[in-house]
């Protein structure tokens, strides 16, 4: 599975505002981002489906997704418009 792909399509989806720098992103920083979550959130999606006995865990990844969602915002706005394709 391609993490990067899902990441960035769930962050475009999640971010709208910043779809378009989203999308034209294409340097090693960001993609390792959009990787990383594309990761968590399949990881929080299959724990939000299944009961679990501990509820820290989808909190830990709630909070991992928010993290990484801030990181990426941060990321494309410190970014030079050489850097995006």
């Amino acid at each position: 599975m391609d993490f990067e792909k899902v990441g960035r399509a769930r962050l475009m989806m999640r971010l709208p505002n910043h779809r378009k720098q989203i999308s034209d992103a294409n340097f090693l920083a960001i993609t390792d981002l959009l990787e990383a979550y594309g990761l968590a959130v399949i990881k929080r999606d299959e724990l939000r489906e299944q009961p679990i006995s501990d509820p820290s865990i989808l909190a830990e990844y709630e909070d991992l997704c928010q993290k990484l969602e801030d990181d990426v915002i941060k990321t494309i706005a410190c970014v030079s418009p050489r850097m995006v394709r």
